[in-house]
């Protein structure tokens, strides 16, 4: 796991905390588990675990390290968008 990561996880859970974190749109976009289990699709009645379910099939075949760095490029994003000024995106960046 890379120190980034690393970074870029507790930044966002911190902020979870705070209730000022990023939309679950977001979190969902960052996704960083491995393939989605096909047998467990969730019901389109199941609105948030079917969108969990989605983007966790839509990196389907995307390593760890892939998914991870996927996850930073992510926050990154947001943070320029959101928050240009927070000083982890420099971190980040480098």
């Amino acid at each position: 796991m890379s120190s980034k990561f690393e970074k870029a996880v507790a930044y966002v859970q911190g902020l979870d905390k705070q209730g000022s974190g990023p939309d679950s749109t977001v979190k969902l976009e960052a996704t960083t588990v491995g393939d989605a289990d096909p047998t467990k699709e969730p019901s389109r009645l199941q609105f948030v675990e079917r969108a969990k379910w989605v983007a966790w099939n839509g990196i389907k075949g995307m390593s760890k390290k892939e998914a991870e760095e996927n996850y930073v490029k992510q926050l990154i994003k947001y943070l320029k968008e959101k928050h240009p000024e927070e000083p982890i995106l420099k971190e980040l960046e480098a």
